[in-house]
């Protein structure tokens, strides 16, 4: 009897959306600690601490701003899935043949998707996905938690209760580069 694990990785998803709530929270207990407390003190105060003041609370808006955008592109952009019916194109096969001629000759049909060659250069061949049914392009994994097959996949994160691939990777980065002052 085998047992698989990655039947439990369907409960990520329920974590997920806790820490969905948790990143709120921490953002919701920043602003009231910036915008509220630091600064509302020092508008208070008048003179150059207002001005110090009103200077934080702007840009701590502007940040705030370009913080939300980028998690809510994250969390609700698709990752870049693999087309239905996606299958290689005849130029790729094409070029790949041109610049290793040999390539065709040396590749068993039997053979894994990954195979090397005499020349030593391992050389990868389009997979099939058995839990989705598609064909899998190169640099294309399945995530156990999202049930689909992400295109450049990374990771999935449970902060954002996605996959963090293709389509949104530069929204995580920018996600995780504006997160650092609110911590």
């Amino acid at each position: 009897m085998q047992i698989n694990v990655f039947t439990l990785c369907s409960g990520l998803k329920f974590l997920g959306y806790l820490m969905i709530l948790l990143v709120a929270a921490i953002i919701a207990v920043s602003y009231y600690a910036v915008v509220v407390f630091i600064c509302g003190n020092q508008l208070l105060r008048g003179g150059l601490h207002s001005f110090f003041g009103f200077s934080v609370i702007i840009i701590f808006h502007a940040l705030l701003i370009l913080l939300l955008w980028s998690y809510f592109r994250v969390v609700f952009k698709n990752p870049g899935t693999v087309p239905e019916n996606w299958k290689p194109s005849v130029e790729e096969d094409n070029l790949q043949a041109s610049t290793h001629p040999t390539h065709s000759d040396q590749v068993a049909p039997d053979a894994s998707p990954s195979t090397q060659s005499l020349d030593g250069i391992e050389r990868r061949q389009p997979g099939y996905c058995t839990h989705c049914q598609i064909g899998k392009s190169p640099r294309c994994h399945h995530c156990s938690v999202c049930q689909r097959c992400v295109l450049k996949m990374d990771h999935h994160c449970i902060w954002v209760v996605n996959c963090v691939g293709a389509q949104n990777y530069k929204f995580f980065l920018l996600f995780l580069f504006l997160i650092w002052p609110f911590h």
